[in-house]
Order: C-alpha cells, then structure tokens, then sequence
C-alpha cells in the first residue's frame, strides 16, 4: 500500500491509452495522419517528457509516500492515542484510506474525460491536502476514517491515476522504465516524509504532523500539477470495467493472486512497527526503520520490471512469493531477535511486492490493449474491497487470538494467504499458455 501499496495503482489507469484518445503509433506514416486530420503531438521519450516524469514522480512521492507514513500512524494509535479502543475499531482508518486510493480510480476516468488531466491532478491535491489538514483537527477514531481515510484516500487516488496516465501518454520505448520510476516515487517519499512524520510525533504533537504534510503535499504536488498536460488531445474510453472478464479463468487468477497477497502485505505495513516496539525498539526507530523497508522496495520495483523480460513476469513473482512466505513462517514468526527482524524487514521489502510491480505488465502482455485498462480496473476494484475485508479481519485475529499481544496469529494467517498465491500464480502460468491466444505472440516477440 501504498506505498498501497499501493504501488499497484499502476496497471489502472497507466495503460488506459486507447480508446477515444488520439495518440498515433509510431507506426502511423504521415499520409494517414495527413488524411485524418490528426496532431502527431511532440515526440516521446524526449523533451517535454522529461518534465512531465519529474512532475509524475513528485506527485507519487508525496502520494504514496504520505500513505506510507500510516505505518508511523498506526503505531500512535495503537500504542498512545487509541489506547484503549480495539485493534479492529483503529484498523478502518487504513483500512478505508487504502480502500478509498484502489478502488477511487474507478472514478479518475470520468472526470479525467470532463476536465483533463491538468485540472483532476490539482482537484486530486485539493480534496487530498483537505483530507489531511481536517485529520489535524480529528479526535475520535471515525473522524480520522472520514479525513484520513475517506478523504485523503480519493484525493490520492485522482492524483496517483493522472501521474501515471500522463507518464504512459508522454513514453513508448522507455515506457516501463518511465512507469517503475513515478511508481518507485511512493518509496523515495517515505525515505523523506516518514522522519518527518516522526520527529513531529515525537516532539510536538500528531495535529502538526498532518498539518506539515497538508502543507508540503499542497505546495509540491499543486506546482507538478500545472506542469501536467497530455502529449496530444486525450480521452479516457466510457468504459471503464468489463464485468465478462469475471467469467475469464486467466483474468480470475489474476484477481485471486492480488486479493489474497493484501493479507500478508498489509500485515506488515501495519503491524511489523508496533511489533518492533513491543520487543524494546522504540517509537522513533521502529517508525525509522520503515525507510529501510521503502529502500528495499524501490530496489525490487526498478529490478523486477527491468528482468521481467529476460526471467519472465509471472516466474519471478512465483519464486518470489514463496520466498515471501518461508521468511513469514520462519523468520517472523519463530523470532524475537531484533536482528532477526530486520532482515526479515529488508528481505520482505525485496521479495514481498513483486506482484504488485508487475500485474500490470502481465496484464498488458497477454491481453488484447483494448482490455487491459478494463481488466487493470477490475483487478484494482477487487484489491480495494480485499483490503476492506481482510485488514479488519486481521485486527479481529490480532485482538481475539493474539491478545492485542502476540503477533503469531497474524503472522501465520499473512505468510499462509503468500503461499497460496504461488498457487495461483502458477495456475495462472498454466492458464496462459493453454487459454490466452496472446501467450504465443508474447513468446515470439521475446525469442526476436
């Protein structure tokens, strides 16, 4: 999650970049352009393009970068501010927020095709700034579920779709790459804002570190918002989800594997802190040592997006997941030792968000262009209600079964739901080759 994570918002909108639009392959020659009256627009990866993966990147770093401070939250909460109130009642502030930025981008497309994409990236800063200067003011924990959750979590959903929808429209040849960078931003963001979340925290009070982050958010993202334009005239397709494809075995697989890693990776975001702190690490340094977790992660995005085309983009999840839930069920769960944790912390942050990097890639590699940003929608749709089942549940086996003490419940129900993706996983790999017409094509232009 963010980083809910986040991360994974990439394959909504990113590909949407057909239907009613009028960008031109490079393949077009120029009398069929002549004869359709059509710009060609400025040419990509150059140039302007440059501008607009600054601004994109800034956008998600301060996007999933403030959404990666909920862990620093999450640990207030449960320790100081909510002491008394249960883990699952505390859980719907994150919970609804994560909900909120997945399943929000439903909504980026129609009002992208209304006002643009400029205007839904500075409307997308106003609601999200608003979200965060109201939690300044927020007391009682459904206060925090309508302003840090409800609020904040549209705000950055409009926001986070628009980044990714202008870096696809301004890249061709580098347009994975160009994709894994704005995306990683949400990691470079945590590096920056977590510390400062922190040291608030720490030595003045929780209403400044929102009020600081509506503030930087505001100033930042309200800049790289006028910076934003589309390469030529843009429109999103009217339709943004194709129900038929719940009937697809590949497509089902697709979604089972997202929805069910939520439960491991949320755990971690939202309980390996606190664990931190229970064991003698204080606030501050547990709270610190999410920058080390962001780090991992951004190395394992711009890696796995990189080797995806030579290892295979569905191997290196497969391998990767399993890894993921033998670090769960052995390091994590059989220890205590601080040391111990922490490599497991790292090697999560490497191992644990391959899916997450790369379903859009897989979507957009064995599915026909006209499908993929209906199929990104859908899979985003049913991440977004994952979370909103499973994170309460898993505070509900935190506060009945572990006593709001123990974690080992927890860790076993997130490092069992990790195993069962390498199932889907590799269902999926099977599926493709035998269902998905484009899997032969997939592999001829990997053999050129």
């Amino acid at each position: 999650m963010n980083s809910q994570q986040v991360d994974s918002i990439s394959g909504t909108i990113s590909t949407s970049i057909k239907g009613d639009e009028t960008i031109i392959s490079n393949k077009t020659n120029d009398k069929y352009l002549e004869s359709n009256n059509i710009i060609e627009g400025p040419p990509k990866d150059k140039g302007y393009a440059w501008v607009i993966l600054v601004a994109c990147f800034i956008n998600n770093l301060f996007s999933f970068g403030s959404t990666s401070t909920f862990g620093v939250f999450q640990v207030y909460y449960l320790k100081t501010l909510f002491l008394n109130e249960p883990a699952e009642k505390i859980s719907w502030i994150s919970t609804v927020c994560l909900s909120c930025t997945f399943c929000g981008g439903l909504l980026a497309s129609p009002i992208i095709r209304y006002i643009g994409l400029r205007n839904t990236s500075l409307l997308g800063t106003v609601i999200a700034t608003s979200g965060f200067l109201l939690a300044s003011f927020s007391t009682q924990i459904w206060h925090l579920v309508l302003t840090q959750g409800i609020i904040y979590g549209l705000g950055c959903a409009l926001l986070v779709n628009v980044s990714l929808t202008t870096a696809s429209l301004w890249f061709d040849k580098h347009r994975n790459v160009a994709i894994g960078i704005v995306t990683g931003g949400g990691n470079i963001g945590s590096l920056l804002l977590v510390p400062i979340v922190t040291r608030f925290i720490s030595f003045s009070t929780i209403d400044w570190a929102f009020r600081t982050l509506s503030i930087l958010y505001f100033v930042f993202t309200g800049v790289c918002g006028f910076l934003i334009r589309p390469r030529v005239e843009f429109k999103p397709p009217p339709s943004v989800i194709d129900f038929s494809m719940l009937k697809d075995p590949v497509a089902i697989m697709i979604f089972l594997s997202g929805m069910i890693m939520q439960v491991g990776y949320n755990a971690v975001v939202l309980y390996f802190p606190s664990n931190l702190v229970d064991i003698g690490v204080s606030q501050t340094t547990a709270s610190n040592l999410i920058m080390v977790f962001s780090t991992a992660l951004f190395i394992s995005r711009i890696s796995t997006s990189y080797f995806s085309k030579r290892l295979g983009e569905i191997n290196i999840p497969i391998v990767f997941q399993a890894i993921t839930a033998i670090i769960f069920l052995t390091m994590w769960y059989l220890s205590s030792s601080f040391s111990v944790l922490l490599a497991f912390y790292i090697l999560f942050g490497f191992f644990g968000f391959s899916f997450f990097a790369l379903s859009s890639v897989i979507v957009a590699k064995y599915y026909p262009e006209e499908k993929v940003s209906q199929l990104n929608g859908l899979l985003y749709l049913m991440m977004g209600l994952a979370i909103l089942i499973f994170v309460p549940s898993t505070e509900v086996i935190f506060q009945k079964h572990g006593n709001r003490t123990s974690y080992k419940p927890v860790i076993l129900f997130s490092g069992v739901s990790y195993l069962i993706t390498v199932f889907t996983l590799i269902a999926l790999r099977i599926l493709v080759k035998r269902n998905n017409p484009n899997f032969k094509k997939a592999l001829q232009q990997n053999s050129t």
